[in-house]
């Protein structure tokens, strides 16, 4: 299906260039030797699953319920091509899963089974792929910290006022600043790996909260200020960044050379580089991950990042490197009214046109991508009553695109 489509465009490939020019690597950056990444061995054509969905299909459901769901939902993201899943495992330093390092998730109350062991198993039985999603450094809401377990480190962390976690806005979020807590997160991806039977270790663009404060890291700043005066704060967090990012993937190759590693990043570039902190530049010139999923969630028209500008923007990203490309496409704009021009033809284009998800994985491929990903589950297989027909017909669209119809 996908590999006889991606036949066709590969020739397409071969008569325009891809790539137009690099972006040179931040000298100051650290670089360290490039590990040795996985190689895609299949297109990837991915679907994410988040706490969302568990919140909003999955609520009350015994064991027997929620095996049969899983079943349901597999059929379904099958029935679309779908070979890849992201599956969340922790979204809040909480845990989908049975782990001694994080609480169980409030977000599925009063379960006494396993979600993520069920919906695992389930999908890579019936030839998926699973990878375990994770949030590093987002953690739970200032009302919710009260109750999290006494003996919790975050919430230590948290009544000793201790800038390993710190509060914006209404959140809090780790600071990878300190090895102890790139060491806490590591630790979770190494306890999902060795528990389960998983394809890889899959994130997203939780780094650093936008518009950080500068006083969210000021101490630990400022020790590192004191060795290299010339170091800017925006060079100090990126840095940072790069560093759990290394961590995690080092972690990754240790368990399994042929285990994934992927982050799926803000669409907007320079918003990456400059609010979160998050240079995608460097991890693909250091080998830190094996795929980058940018999320391009923005049609043709848009009049800031339309869709295939953007792409392109991210093929320079990758451009020279072992890193692949797996654009993220936004299906939960599916039917829905888009508020970003005075032009009406605009802010319609996900009513008006019914093939957009298809029309972008064909651009995405005859760009040379390793594939797409689609978020999310319930925006295909759990719509809004004012979207359901404009999702009837994209799946139409992409089924032919893909041969299964």
């Amino acid at each position: 299906m996908w590999n006889r489509l991606l036949t066709w465009i590969t020739c397409l490939c071969l008569l325009f260039s891809c790539g137009c020019g690099k972006k040179e690597p931040n000298p100051d950056a650290a670089v360290s030797p490039k590990p040795e990444t996985a190689e895609l061995s299949e297109q990837i054509f991915g679907m994410w699953f988040s706490y969302i969905e568990y919140r909003d299909l999955c609520q009350g459901m015994s064991e027997e319920e929620f095996s049969s769901f899983c079943s349901e939902a597999v059929k379904n993201m099958q029935s679309i091509g779908i070979n890849r899943l992201y599956l969340h495992a922790a979204a809040f330093t909480d845990a989908f899963y049975d782990s001694e390092i994080y609480p169980r998730t409030a977000v599925l109350p009063d379960i006494d089974y396993d979600p993520f062991l069920i919906f695992s198993k389930t999908a890579r039985a019936s030839g998926m792929k699973v990878e375990a999603w994770i949030n590093p450094m987002r953690s739970v809401t200032v009302s919710e910290a009260v109750n999290l377990p006494e003996d919790f480190i975050i919430r230590r962390w948290i009544e000793e006022n201790n800038e390993r976690v710190r509060q914006s806005g209404d959140r809090y979020y780790l600071n990878p600043a300190y090895p102890e807590v790139r060491a806490l997160i590591v630790s979770v991806a190494e306890e999902i790996m060795n528990r389960y039977e998983i394809d890889g270790i899959h994130m997203d663009d939780y780094f650093y909260p936008y518009d950080t404060e500068r006083n969210f890291d000021a101490y630990v700043f400022s020790l590192e200020q004191e060795k290299n005066p010339e170091l800017t704060l925006e060079e100090f967090r990126t840095a940072n960044t790069d560093q759990m990012v290394k961590e995690l993937h080092d972690a990754v190759k240790r368990k399994n050379p042929k285990l994934m590693f992927d982050i799926s990043p803000a669409g907007n570039i320079e918003n990456c580089l400059t609010m979160i902190y998050a240079n995608p530049y460097h991890w693909a010139q250091q080998g830190t991950v094996d795929y980058i999923l940018p999320q391009i969630y923005w049609g043709y028209l848009h009049p800031i990042k339309p869709f295939e500008p953007t792409l392109e923007e991210w093929l320079k990203v990758v451009e020279g490197t072992k890193t692949a490309l797996v654009p993220g496409l936004a299906a939960y704009r599916i039917g829905v009214y888009q508020n970003v021009s005075n032009d009406d033809t605009i802010n319609r284009e996900f009513i008006e046109n019914t093939d957009l998800m298809a029309r972008q994985v064909e651009t995405s491929l005859q760009h040379g991508c390793m594939g797409t990903a689609f978020f999310s589950y319930a925006s295909f297989f759990a719509p809004t009553e004012e979207t359901a027909e404009n999702v009837e017909k994209e799946i139409i669209h992409i089924k032919n695109l893909a041969g299964l119809n």
